[in-house]
């Protein structure tokens, strides 16, 4: 484990051999904003940690595939298998990437066709959940990271009723708070309908150039929103983060040092501050 890391394992109350990992759903309405870079990113970042991190690419455009070094296109078993065949667990369709600690179950553009196919199946959004608990399960993982398409259909929704926790990427656009008011929305209804333990973990600021009034005055008026938690580190315009998507390799290993891969350190940072429940009070004799 590197230094300063710290390896975490979470339990469900009153059970002392169920480990659960902090499941953390990204989601954005619309593409671009970083959503799946910000994924890659804190999977290399929590692998750094020494963190056990599952990254699931949920969108078709299986760019979190690509992104963690993977040909969609080459790939003898995806996130469609467990979908589609209930007898697979999430193990068959695993595969290591070649940093420590970081494991994947990669999509495909076949993907795409399983809505349909799903069409008349009843409880079809829960189907994801599901096969994830199937066998093992998640319990050799610390943090499970659902990458989401750009939009609020049926796989982001399936995301939704999978995750523990929603994380928004927040580009400073002057459409941001209309595409924060739709993730809203289905986070709502997520919550209502199929997930009750569903929690909106952050936004993350994306695209931020310091240097213009419109950025800080975006930052400032989202930090404003009240019952809503921004984080501290943003995200800034930077080339490197473009690169990262050819180089199939997250922020964190292929610019180590660069201000934009240590901004997703801290990041890491925050969220394991905000999920990790505080240590029990030690017992009064």
């Amino acid at each position: 484990m590197p230094p300063g890391g710290r390896r975490l394992l979470l339990f469900h109350a009153g059970s002392e051999r169920s480990p659960v990992a902090i499941s953390i759903a990204c989601v954005s309405g619309k593409g671009g904003v970083g959503k799946t870079t910000t994924c890659a990113a804190l999977a290399g970042a929590f692998g750094e940690m020494g963190q056990r991190v599952l990254a699931i690419d949920v969108d078709p455009q299986s760019n979190l595939t690509s992104g963690l070094g993977f040909n969609p296109y080459q790939l003898e078993r995806t996130i469609v298998d467990i979908l589609v065949d209930p007898g697979l667990t999430p193990e068959a369709v695993t595969i290591a990437t070649e940093w420590e600690g970081i494991s994947l179950i990669p999509a495909c553009p076949d993907l795409s066709a399983v809505e349909g196919e799903m069409a008349t199946t009843v409880g079809r959004e829960l189907r994801l959940r599901d096969a994830l608990r199937r066998g093992s399960g998640l319990r050799g993982y610390d943090i499970v990271l659902l990458d989401t398409p750009p939009n609020f259909g049926f796989h982001t929704v399936s995301a939704l009723a999978a995750a523990s926790w929603l994380l928004v990427p927040l580009q400073m656009s002057g459409y941001a708070m209309k595409g924060l008011k739709e993730v809203l929305r289905t986070y709502h209804a997520a919550r209502e309908q199929l997930n009750p333990e569903l929690r909106i973990l952050g936004l993350l600021p994306t695209f931020v150039n310091l240097r213009t009034r419109f950025s800080q005055q975006m930052l400032e008026g989202l930090r404003e929103i009240p019952s809503l938690h921004v984080f501290d580190t943003v995200i800034k315009v930077t080339v490197k983060l473009q690169e990262t998507a050819m180089a199939g390799a997250p922020i964190t290993a292929y610019a180590r040092g660069s201000d934009v891969a240590q901004a997703y350190r801290g990041l890491a940072q925050e969220i394991l501050v905000r999920t990790v429940p505080p240590p029990p009070p030690p017992s009064q004799i």
